[in-house]
């Protein structure tokens, strides 16, 4: 079993624009895509600080994925430490956050 600590952010969305998938950003610098029972849950937690307990597989293209067994959420998406205050655009699809802009 693996035991990550990191940040919930969204990796990847549907034709409609819908989340359909997240990654854990460890704090050691790892990156997992979420999957297994506790994928769904997971989804409404992007931008939340959490520690997640799973196994860790190498999916069929070539990313790591952490199949959670356990989570915990450590912090919400105030104190999380991400930074995602927006430029200002009505909609974040369309808008970048102002580190990102030179």
């Amino acid at each position: 079993m693996k035991k990550v600590s990191g940040i919930i952010l969204p990796n990847d969305w549907d034709q409609d624009g819908s989340l359909i998938e997240v990654v854990l950003y460890g704090s050691d610098e790892s990156e997992f895509v979420i999957s297994g029972p506790k994928e769904t849950a997971l989804l409404g937690l992007c931008h939340h600080r959490v520690e997640c307990e799973g196994k860790q597989v190498l999916d069929n293209r070539g990313r790591w994925l952490l199949v959670v067994g356990q989570c915990r959420v450590l912090g919400d998406d105030v104190d999380s430490g991400y930074d995602f205050n927006w430029d200002g655009g009505s909609d974040v699809g369309q808008s970048f956050p102002r580190m990102w802009r030179q």
